[in-house]
């Protein structure tokens, strides 16, 4: 029972790091945009190489709002300013195109305001191409040797391929040489495009190349324009210069893959015919002219390269059942800036394409978030991609089994923080999403390893032994023994010629036999060992897949654990800076009671000096009244001493005149009067 038990648990086990296995985030990247002048201003800071903050600044709707916080977001990579067109590809494009030729489907799109940098690097310039091209390049420089004849495999206009005979794709060569060379004749040949040829080709080796297997790239090169599907490659001159494009259908495939129908894919064969077709599409591409940002797309651009993968025979050479084939594709999207109403003109046609523009983005984050509720919480809730063209033809990418990844690019001008911050919201929808990542659909044979390497050996030592003329005759080749014996019959009773004849013959019998047996021994034993080798290799393959299980396993684990590790040091990170964030605002308080104590005292000292000026002021004051009333005083005196002689002196004046008889009269009276005044008195003092 215990046993039992065990194997259950184990089963279960190994059931849910199947599901973990199989299940993963979209991986989503960001690229920080340069600043165009040196006067703007950034509200983006890189804390690390996965994070970066955001601070609102004072004309953002947070700011007015009371919302000053920083904002932190975590990606998978973050590319800054001077990140190369290189390191983007490598971070982002390379793990695709692995998956790529393992039999895998892939996504990458770019998301981001207009004047964000989407087109330059999907696209790029002409001394610094972008991800398509630096994808087309890799791709043809590691199957330039493995490439399969052309139109060995031919689409069937059903998502489909047929894989057609030698003399059959010989007809097709030759009738499709001439209608080749007039479509290079009115080829879009640019100033860009010339330029791009004489550029440096991007050489990185790939880990998914099986040197014995066969490859076929098919291009394809569509737009979605106001919620409709056009075909970037579609021939119109033949109808005149100005002939539209027409709509195409996006139909759903026997095996529930999302694709364009009767959309034109051409087979190319070396990178510079794969650039020519770009070139060709995107002169074909709408752009918007006459507005303030000329030259941004308002159109969403899809590059899907499509490869073709069949394994080679036991012998080496090309296969012939029909559906022994693997096909694996790789969308390189280009979504038009969300942001498309701020740099138009205020025209009707400019407007409805904004709007198309900002509908669909809507619709796809809204399929998105409808996606992560159904995955959290079980629903199963209607998604509506069919709201949307580009939505719809996406549906088997977040729904199926493929590898996302999403390449978030940012303008970090103060100016744009508000957008900026929906398209940071968008970033984190991602995140939750999770996807069903497909195995590897390039099953493996039990043919021997070398197998084509094995072919060209052999076939270069045939001819080799053709032009040295080393190949012997049958009758050499089969002979067991020496050359016959005479055989001219000389005398008709001569018997000695038919005895040596039959000896010979039974000689030649006995050693034919001998060799028979001989290697029918050798090819038991080369069949025994062949067995045994083929054997040990198909244990070798299935302990190889087994390892190759148990690494996904621990390499999943390892990711899974390096999340969790980034989301720990996101969380550390945000405490670090609050905490710092804290002290810089605790020495910042005791700066300021260390300055109003300052202050306090100077207020002290300047007071108690300021009472010292004024005591000494005022008794210097006091002073000077005293001094000056003592004067006043001695004035007094010196003015009531002159006053009292004056008037003594006027008395005995007029004591010296004779008075009148009324005035002796009236003094006679006062004499005699009982009442003497105080200024008679005074006087009586005065005279004695």
């Amino acid at each position: 029972m215990l046993a039992m038990y065990c194997k259950k648990s184990s089963k279960n086990v190994q059931a849910k790091c199947q599901q973990m296995r199989e299940r993963g985030q979209i991986k989503f990247f960001c690229r920080i945009r340069s600043m165009e002048n040196d006067s703007d201003i950034s509200c983006i800071k890189v804390l690390s190489d996965k994070i970066v903050s955001l601070t609102p600044p004072s004309t953002s709707v947070g700011f007015q709002t009371g919302n000053y916080r920083e904002i932190h977001c975590l990606f998978h990579r973050v590319f800054e300013e001077d990140a190369s067109q290189e390191t983007v590809f490598e971070w982002t494009t390379i793990p695709l195109i692995n998956d790529v030729f393992r039999g895998k489907s892939c996504l990458l799109f770019a998301y981001g305001l207009s004047g964000g940098g989407k087109t330059y690097t999907m696209n790029g310039e002409p001394r610094k191409p972008g991800i398509i091209s630096r994808a087309l390049d890799v791709i043809f420089n590691n199957i330039m040797h493995f490439q399969a004849e052309k139109f060995v495999f031919k689409p069937d206009k059903m998502n489909g391929f047929e894989v057609q005979a030698e003399e059959d794709a010989w007809k097709e060569r030759q009738c499709e040489a001439h209608r080749t060379q007039r479509l290079m004749k009115y080829a879009c040949r640019t100033d860009d495009a010339i330029e791009c040829d004489q550029q440096a080709p991007c050489y990185i080796q790939l880990e998914g190349i099986d040197e014995d297997n066969i490859y076929a790239i098919f291009i394809s090169y569509v737009e979605v324009y106001k919620n409709a599907v056009y075909d970037l490659l579609e021939d119109t001159r033949d109808y005149g210069k100005h002939k539209r494009l027409q709509g195409k259908l996006v139909r759903e495939d026997r095996t529930h893959d999302m694709y364009v129908h009767d959309v034109v894919e051409v087979e190319v064969k070396s990178s510079k015919e794969a650039h020519e077709i770009l070139y060709k599409g995107m002169c074909t591409k709408r752009k918007i002219f006459g507005s303030v940002t000329s030259g941004f797309s308002c159109s969403h651009s899809v590059f899907t390269i499509r490869i073709v993968q069949a394994v080679l025979d036991q012998f080496g050479g090309a296969p012939e059942q029909k559906g022994a084939y693997c096909v694996s594709k790789l969308c390189l999207v280009d979504l038009a800036g969300s942001k498309c109403t701020n740099y138009m003109k205020n025209t009707s046609q400019r407007l409805g394409e904004s709007g198309n523009i900002n509908n669909s983005l809507m619709t796809l984050k809204t399929c998105l978030e409808i996606l992560h509720e159904n995955q959290k919480l079980g629903m199963k809730k209607l998604i509506p991609y069919r709201d949307s063209k580009l939505t719809y033809l996406f549906k088997n990418f977040f729904e199926g089994e493929s590898n996302i990844h999403a390449l978030i690019c940012v303008n970090p001008r103060a100016a744009n923080f508000d957008e900026t911050l929906h398209v940071m919201k968008f970033a984190n929808i991602l995140k939750e999403v999770q996807v069903l990542h497909q195995s590897s659909t390039v099953k493996s044979t039990g043919f021997p390893v070398g197998r084509r390497r094995a072919n060209q050996m052999f076939q270069e030592a045939l001819q080799k032994l053709e032009q040295d003329e080393r190949v012997q005759s049958s009758d050499d080749i089969c002979s067991i023994s020496t050359a016959f014996p005479c055989l001219e019959l000389k005398d008709p009773m001569d018997d000695k010629l038919i005895h040596n004849l039959i000896q010979f013959l039974e000689f030649r019998h006995e050693q034919y036999n001998l060799q028979r047996q001989n290697l029918v021994h050798k090819e038991k034993e080369f069949f025994e060992h062949l067995k045994a080798v083929m054997q040990k290799n198909f244990l070798a393959q299935h302990e190889n897949t087994s390892l190759h299980d148990i690494l996904d396993f621990e390499t999943n684990k390892r990711i899974a654990l390096e999340a969790k590790e980034n989301e720990m040091e996101s969380c550390a990170e945000q405490l670090r800076q609050e905490l710092y964030n804290r002290s810089e605002a605790i020495k910042m308080v005791k700066q300021e009671l260390m300055e109003k104590k300052m202050q306090l005292l100077w207020q002290v000292l300047e007071n108690k000096q300021t009472a010292q000026k004024y005591h000494i002021k005022l008794t210097a004051e006091m002073g000077e009244v005293a001094c000056s009333m003592e004067y006043l005083q001695s004035e007094q005196e010196a003015r009531l001493k002159a006053v009292v002689v004056h008037e003594a002196q006027n008395g005995v004046e007029m004591l010296k005149k004779p008075l009148p008889l009324a005035s002796f009269s009236r003094r006679k009276r006062s004499v005699t009067s009982p009442i003497i005044s105080s200024e008679d008195e005074n006087s009586t003092s005065a005279m004695a």
